[in-house]
């Protein structure tokens, strides 16, 4: 039988079912309970592996820096950490507190957030940490607070819309982040004269970056270049993060050959370093969402399945639109038998994972579990109708 469009190097089927870098789902579930989301430090390491041979193949000095807001989990980071040459790419003030804890320095660690309060910056000054701001009021602020870094990144409005789905809600050009490109000279020269440097140009072009995204990449990318050549303090150039996974059979996302490939065609013939700030590419595969069928309805013609999780464990499908493969823990390569609304346990309306979803027949007590979800999923979750409580657990 051939493999199923949603599957990894990390996952095998044994006589206990579906397992992740080795290890049975099911046990694991049956040990710690559910809600659960398993993450695999082997698949953690593989795709750090990948995206350094990636970035090699450009022939220029290069830096990665994880965004751990995709995932925060602390054995995770502690994994991340013990790699020796990866760094943090932190979004607030305390996701740059948790790397300093797991050990990380300050030169290890990247800040790219939008709309920073002067609280906000007096810590992250405090910190010691390289800042990317987007406004001209931030650079204002910050050059104003005593002890600061003179040295700095702008983040560049990609001026694309470009994304897993066409999804406008994962698109980041032309909306609230960054500098718009034909500011950017003016707003470097802005922050010359309130006595900062700008070390680093940074972009973030979108989220599950498909292979048609191409030819918009080449784009900011090529940019990006021409905007560094006009501002010679200019040593790096951040691409931000944006590869992923499948969510759907459909899906082609854009591979790391092809984006080393953008990247060498851009940066190649320059004497810049490239940096970038993977999130879902290295923690998504690695992880997996189980869930126990608590319900199993016939209504309306239609058959209902209700787990023991809601949007608020994992915001994909409500909040995004997003699916996620969904198969038994147990049976994960049998033939579909039917097609199944699957539910979650908040009271809410969108509160549901997938519509017509081809399953084999599912029993209550079944484990289900969710592909990929290391990424944004535990990172994301709540506690509302106070039903926050599930289990992490990382596969070593």
């Amino acid at each position: 039988m051939s493999e199923p469009w949603w599957w990894t190097d990390g996952l095998s089927v044994g006589p206990a079912g579906l397992a992740l870098d080795g290890t049975p789902l099911e046990a694991l579930a049956r040990a710690h309970g559910t809600p659960l989301y398993a993450t695999g430090a082997p698949t953690i390491r593989r795709r750090l592996a990948e995206l350094r041979q990636a970035l090699a193949a450009t022939g220029r000095p290069s830096a990665i820096h994880y965004a751990m807001k995709a995932n925060r989990f602390r054995p995770l980071l502690e994994t991340i950490r013990a790699e020796g040459d990866i760094g943090i790419d932190a979004a607030s003030p305390a996701e740059v507190a948790l790397a300093l804890e797991v050990g990380f320095r300050p030169d290890q660690v990247s800040v790219t957030a939008g709309m920073l309060s002067d609280r906000d910056l007096r810590t992250l000054v405090a910190q010691g940490v390289h800042l990317n701001l987007d406004t001209r009021s931030v650079i204002r602020r910050y050059a104003a607070i005593p002890g600061h870094r003179r040295a700095i990144g702008l983040r560049l409005d990609p001026a694309v819309a470009t994304s897993w789905g066409g999804e406008a809600r994962l698109a980041y050009g032309n909306s609230k982040f960054g500098v718009l490109p034909n500011e950017i000279e003016d707003v470097a020269a802005l922050a010359k004269a309130m006595g900062l440097t700008v070390d680093t140009l940074h972009v973030h072009p979108g989220w599950g970056l498909p292979d048609s995204a191409a030819p918009a990449l080449a784009a900011v990318f090529a940019r990006m270049a021409s905007l560094a050549s006009a501002l010679p303090s200019v040593r790096t150039v951040d691409v931000g993060g944006g590869l992923g996974w499948r969510h759907r059979e459909a899906d082609r996302p854009l591979q790391p050959a092809a984006w080393s490939a953008l990247l060498t065609e851009a940066f190649g013939d320059t004497a810049l370093r490239i940096a970038c700030e993977p999130g879902t590419f290295v923690a998504a595969p690695a992880g997996v969402l189980i869930v126990e069928v608590n319900t199993v309805e016939v209504r309306g013609g239609k058959t209902w399945i209700g787990v023991d999780a809601g949007h608020n464990v994992n915001v994909y499908a409500a909040h995004y639109g997003i699916p996620h493969a969904i198969v038994p823990v147990d049976r994960p390569l049998a033939e579909p038998e039917i097609e199944v609304e699957i539910a979650g346990n908040i009271n809410e309306a969108n509160d549901v994972f997938a519509r017509g979803c081809p399953l084999p027949a599912v029993r209550e007590g079944d484990l289900l579990a969710f592909l990929p979800a290391g990424a944004y999923g535990a990172s994301m979750a709540s506690n509302h109708c106070l039903r926050g409580t599930f289990a992490e657990v990382l596969i070593r």
